[in-house]
């Protein structure tokens, strides 16, 4: 998407890994859990473990040798701060069939993690989305950003190669000033096998 010379639209981006195109599917069509993985709150979820801290590429618990055949998707997770000293929050894949309230950010930015974690299966690429509408004066502003950018090619790693368990994106995407914004921002995962699944998102609104 081009834009125009003098476009309120700006992107701040300070990447810390590697990500799929698009966005999350219908909630019925979503990952599904996994059986006797449990996340922090006791849900079954696919290739389940949450990782802490932030940095590039980070596969500090490891990597794992790509096997022949991996059936189950990996865990995809988004963390977004509002600012403000508000918490995080913290949705994770599968995408659930009712949606959650939107958070207020306290600035025209978007600040978030995206990431991926297959502990049996390793993983392939993750991309953090963000797509929102401004209404700017009564003028609406669609617009999707991508990290890294929509690419037409297939995730797939060799079986027998070392692949991280884990990899993350961090980026802030600025929203536009002195409009009423109102977007969703998600992780994309694609495990070593290609097998993908969407983080449930996280709405958000700014301005007045």
């Amino acid at each position: 998407m081009l834009l125009r010379p003098g476009s309120a639209l700006a992107l701040a981006v300070t990447l810390a890994a590697c990500g799929t195109a698009g966005g999350p599917p219908d909630a019925d069509s979503g990952a599904r859990p996994r059986a006797g993985a449990p996340s922090a709150g006791g849900v079954a979820v696919p290739d389940g473990g949450v990782a802490a801290g932030h940095g590039a590429g980070d596969d500090r618990r490891g990597r794992v040798r790509v096997p022949d055949r991996d059936p189950t998707p990996p865990l995809a997770e988004l963390r977004l701060e509002p600012g403000a000293g508000a918490p995080a929050l913290v949705h994770r894949s599968p995408v659930r069939p009712r949606r959650a309230p939107a958070v207020a950010l306290a600035r025209p930015e978007v600040r978030a993690t995206a990431l991926i974690r297959d502990a049996d299966g390793g993983t392939g690429r993750i991309r953090l989305t963000v797509r929102w509408v401004a209404d700017c004066r009564g003028e609406r502003r669609p617009r999707t950003v991508h990290l890294p950018p929509s690419q037409i090619e297939r995730i797939r790693i060799a079986p027998g190669v070392l692949a991280p368990v884990e990899r993350r994106r961090s980026a802030r995407v600025r929203l536009p000033r002195g409009c009423r914004v109102s977007g969703e921002a998600f992780a994309d995962a694609t495990n070593a096998s290609g097998l993908e699944s969407f983080s449930d998102p996280v709405r958000f609104t700014h301005g007045p």
